[in-house]
């Protein structure tokens, strides 16, 4: 029996300011995401393109809150996957983008990259303090949640 090798992508999806996008993320879901990657895939590479990547492609993690998703997709095809997202301008006819930030081999190779990022965003943020007051009060903030940060990430 063969082992099927999978990649996993993790995404960031930044859709339009306003109230459509505001519903669009209450609406979001595994499926209406995974429909708009094959639809994508379908266009840009055809019937042969989609059905190399049907077997195995499948949205694992989605936050809505924090624009956060982690797709399945087959290790042979991942760069066509990758190049479908980029082609992707609009769910549910809200203007949006879809950004990869990491691929990797395992979920918790990509849970490790979010969490760096996500200490860098922040790090970023305090950095970028307006004036000294806020910028302790942020630091402050920053610190309480990376004492929190012993706790693994479930998907």
């Amino acid at each position: 029996m063969v082992r099927f090798k999978n990649r996993y992508l993790l995404l960031e999806l930044s859709l339009a300011s306003g109230a459509e996008a505001s519903h669009v993320l209450q609406t979001l879901t595994p499926k209406r995401l995974l429909a708009a990657v094959k639809d994508a895939v379908e266009g840009l590479h055809g019937d042969y393109g989609l059905a190399c990547v049907l077997h195995s492609i499948s949205v694992k993690y989605l936050n809505v809150l924090t624009r956060v998703a982690l797709l399945r997709c087959p290790r042979a095809h991942h760069r066509a996957v990758w190049a479908a997202m980029a082609t992707i301008t609009n769910i549910h006819k809200v203007p949006c983008a879809i950004r990869v930030h990491h691929v990797g081999g395992t979920i918790k190779s990509c849970q490790q990259f979010l969490v760096q990022h996500n200490k860098k965003k922040l790090k970023e943020m305090v950095d970028s303090a307006a004036n000294p007051a806020e910028r302790k009060q942020l630091q402050t903030r920053v610190e309480a949640i990376l004492k929190k940060d012993a706790v693994p990430l479930k998907v």
